[in-house]
């Protein structure tokens, strides 16, 4: 990649968008589980649910690290979101896909206040990754709505807040590369920030939703010091229980849509390149990276979520997409929105980490 602006800020930008490594998908049948064979003799594993609740006993923060564009990841943030016992151990969720300029307007929403649906797209269409990544496939709308819909059924003091943890990017000002590249380098401390002055000065809990690069530990001090995990870890000394999707053909046998502990299996040790997709993990122990693991099924099994191309039929979006598209130099094709798409999730070669 000879692009200078295909570094690794660029890279996070779409972790996960080709890669189909996982997704957060629970069952409400192993939701309670206590742990359950795979078969291989080797790893234990529960379900999502369970796998969240139980590392709150320890934990104020945990993080379920996801491969951006899958179905899976929809239904399993479907899954979480509704399990009643989620308000009694979670007081705010951190996600990626929402712009910090539009929190009041998420705050009124998510609370039950009347909010205009035009002006909630602002939130997810407007952030630092557009648009390369508009937000408007159907889970991302999903989200804040079934957020809402569960606070509707318990009283203020109990109800989940979403914190936006996306740069407060106002494209309306946006007219060079240089200003856009500016919010992208702010993506990890700016989380990180929010994390600190938004959870733990108020010692409050939070679910962390992100892609699994920005949550991954530091395998080693100094490695991957600018991630928002370990830069919360360096800079509170709280240890953050990480969560992140992935799939390996040795878990063929294991019950999808379940968490696996690294500690004290194979995957302690498993090369993270291999596993999580990302050439750039090749050689750190997966174990160093992360708690557990999320597996949803083999590669072949998972599927995406589907935009509507009529969306783009609007005249005014479309112009502002290719506004935006124009300034970052016509990378993403914009045409492609506007086709009917595969609903097989589009996967690039396996990593060879050898």
């Amino acid at each position: 990649m000879t692009d200078p602006r295909l570094t690794r800020r660029r890279f996070l930008a779409v972790a996960g968008a080709g890669t189909a490594a996982g997704g957060l998908l629970a069952s409400s049948s192993t939701a309670g589980s206590t742990g359950s064979s795979t078969g291989t003799g080797e790893v234990s594993a529960r379900g999502l649910t369970q796998a969240v609740l139980s590392a709150f006993e320890h934990h104020r923060l945990v993080a379920v690290g996801e491969s951006h564009g899958q179905q899976e990841h929809g239904d399993a943030q479907q899954l979480l979101l509704t399990d009643p016992r989620l308000p009694d151990v979670v007081d705010d969720i951190v996600v990626e896909f929402g712009n910090a300029l539009y929190q009041p307007v998420v705050d009124r929403f998510v609370a039950g206040g009347a909010v205009e649906d035009h002006v909630l797209r602002q939130v997810w269409r407007n952030t630092t990754q557009s648009p390369g990544g508009t937000g408007d496939q159907p889970i991302r709308e999903q989200f804040f709505r079934t957020v809402r819909a569960v606070n509707w059924t318990l009283p203020a003091a109990r109800r989940i807040r979403v914190l936006l943890g996306d740069p407060p990017i106002d494209w309306s000002r946006i007219t060079t590369q240089d200003q856009v590249d500016g919010f992208l380098a702010q993506r990890d401390t700016h989380m990180a920030s929010l994390v600190r002055r938004e959870v733990l000065a108020r010692n409050r809990r939070a679910l962390i939703c992100y892609g699994s690069g920005h949550v991954t530990h530091s395998p080693e001090r100094g490695q991957n010091a600018d991630h928002a995990i370990p830069l919360i870890e360096e800079q509170t000394g709280r240890r953050v229980y990480v969560i992140v999707a992935g799939s390996h053909p040795r878990l063929a046998a294991c019950p999808r849509r379940t968490v696996i502990a690294c500690s004290g299996t194979w995957l302690e040790s498993a090369d993270a390149g291999h596993f999580m997709d990302a050439p750039r993990l090749c050689g750190f122990p997966l174990g160093k990276l992360a708690d557990a693991v999320l597996y949803l099924g083999q590669l072949k099994d998972l599927t995406q979520p589907l935009w509507n191309p009529a969306i783009f039929l609007d005249p005014v979006y479309w112009a502002e997409l290719q506004r935006r598209n124009a300034i970052n130099g016509n990378l993403v094709d914009l045409e492609a929105y506007r086709r009917q798409q595969p609903i097989s999730l589009p996967s690039s070669p396996p990593v060879s980490c050898s």
